[in-house]
């Protein structure tokens, strides 16, 4: 394998995050029957000394393999020989698609020629599958990396009952992580993932893209933590009917409609059930620069970066997170 293979290789997209949740079924069926998620598989969770009735589920949107995983919060029945100080991060795992075996490869020989530790364990979601490659970003963050089998499209949903929803997201988009190193993470996502800088707001913010969208990895400085989780919907038109889904099921939007400076994409927050803030986008700015260079954005204004429409909600004015 040459050195210009090992150096080129980049992720491909944000496939799928996992969550800790302390109730997987009701979390479930929120989004199912809110959000519009198919269910396509559960497995027991494991307790240590052996299995446990709770079970990990695994959540798609149309013809993607997986775009979420719940994973029952068991992590006190395995207490970490040295667990870090302060909260616990509620984010599992993310999981990041690459084109080929080859490119797997060769992203494996960049990581260890940097000496990240790598390890090979079972696909999240089907390990019959085979493994997948699994490393550590530097907050600690577990990283998935894999390739779609052929015939993942193929792959069959469990049987599940109740009423679900009409709309749904198009798929997953980005997540946004709070991290307290913040050049040492946007560094380990460009340098080893090959990511991209779209916008910079400096000390503050960095949106990074690995696709045509704006961005598929926000960081955002503060205690480390998931800050949202980003889903596209389909046009404008959208907003209107998810605003009048969202108020039937009784789930108040906590941010929003509002325009984001950086990406100009449309948006809304509101919360699952865990609390886990979630965003609905749309019109998001496309890159279509795979083979040229195009230097991030400097932003100077917290406001104008996070909403051209003027407002931000009390969490972003909160210095304990900023």
């Amino acid at each position: 394998m040459s050195e210009q293979q090992i150096q080129k290789v980049k992720v491909k997209r944000l496939a799928h995050i996992g969550l800790w949740s302390a109730d997987v079924a009701v979390q479930t069926r929120f989004y199912r029957h809110v959000l519009g998620f198919d269910l396509l598989s559960a497995e027991p969770s494991t307790h240590q000394g052996g299995e446990s009735d709770d079970l990990n589920v695994f959540l798609t949107l149309g013809e993607e393999h997986q775009c979420l995983g719940l994973f029952h919060d068991n992590r006190d029945a395995h207490p970490a020989p040295r667990r870090p100080s302060g909260p616990r991060s509620r984010l599992h795992h993310l999981s990041f698609e690459l084109n080929s075996d080859a490119e797997l490869a060769a992203l494996a020989a960049r990581l260890q020629q940097t000496g990240v530790e790598l390890r090979l364990e079972p696909r999240d979601g089907d390990s019959d599958l085979g493994d997948t490659l699994w490393f550590s970003d530097p907050n600690g963050n577990r990283i998935e990396i894999f390739v779609v089998p052929d015939d993942s499209l193929s792959h069959s949903r469990v049987a599940a009952t109740g009423k679900q929803s009409s709309l749904r997201p198009t798929g997953l988009q980005h997540i946004a992580l709070r991290t307290n190193r913040l050049e040492e993470m946007v560094e380990f996502y460009v340098e080893e993932l090959g990511f991209d800088i779209s916008d910079w707001l400096l000390r503050d913010c960095a949106w990074l893209r690995c696709n045509n969208d704006h961005h598929a990895l926000v960081l955002l400085q503060g205690q480390p933590e998931i800050d949202h989780i980003g889903y596209a919907i389909t046009d404008r038109t959208d907003f209107f009917a998810w605003a009048d889904h969202l108020s039937h099921h009784q789930v108040p939007i906590l941010w929003g409609p509002g325009r984001h400076g950086a990406g100009n994409d449309l948006f809304m927050q509101f919360a699952d059930v865990d609390g886990h803030h979630l965003e609905f986008s749309s019109e998001i700015q496309q890159y279509y620069d795979q083979m040229v260079t195009s230097p991030p954005r400097l932003w100077h204004s917290r406001l104008m970066a996070f909403n051209l429409w003027g407002s931000l909600p009390a969490w972003i004015h909160d210095d304990k997170h900023y």
